[in-house]
């Protein structure tokens, strides 16, 4: 499984790379990443209970030929990611932990242990909700599958694969799927990643 993780941070950096010849804020967030001296492994990846496991077959479905590669290396490796979910749970949307969840793979908790950095990816079932909230990390998203509309301080926009998102620290963000399920890598950078994300 460890081979599977290998060839995926390879492709999600050679994938980033080509962003990070652009000297702008997305630019500079993906050569973060690119740079970055990945540690050997603290944890291992054993497959996942999470109930996310149910999208995962048809999240992959709804990429690009732009993320064509980066979703047949990260295909395989979906099951075994650490899924979770952890805001507090809403009385107005008790099921939204069986809708999304994100599975790390670098951070202060993910099994290559990271202080300061975090890479993963996100995935949202369809018709799913992640409501609005913000975070002191700096994020920088890749939807590799799926349309849905992303929501930056107040303004939206249909995003689709291959499009890269910024969210600067303590904006307010939100992403809203309709009939495809939606996968996207992230990263965090900045001074604080461990602090989590708070509803707004």
């Amino acid at each position: 499984m460890q081979d599977f993780i290998a060839r995926l941070i390879e492709e999600s950096k050679r994938f980033l790379n080509e962003r990070a010849q652009i000297d702008d804020d997305i630019g500079q967030e993906a050569a973060k990443f690119v740079m970055r001296e990945i540690p050997a492994p603290s944890g291992t990846f054993e497959k996942s209970d999470s109930p996310l496991i149910r999208w995962i077959e048809d999240s992959a479905k709804h990429g690009s030929s732009e993320t064509a590669n980066l979703l047949k290396a990260l295909k395989p490796a979906l099951p075994f990611l650490p899924w979770k979910y952890n805001y507090e749970p809403r009385a107005d949307m008790p099921d939204l932990g069986n809708r999304m969840g994100w599975g790390e793979i670098l951070g202060p908790e993910a099994p290559y242990h990271d202080e300061h950095f975090c890479f993963g990816f996100t995935l949202l079932g369809k018709n799913t909700l992640y409501p609005a909230h913000f975070h002191p990390a700096t994020e920088l998203y890749v939807v590799l599958s799926g349309l849905a509309v992303w929501t930056l301080d107040g303004v939206s926009k249909v995003r689709g694969p291959g499009e890269f998102i910024l969210h600067p620290s303590n904006h307010v963000h939100s992403m809203q799927t309709r009939d495809e399920p939606l996968l996207a890598l992230y990263t965090w950078s900045g001074e604080d990643v461990v602090t989590l994300s708070k509803y707004v």
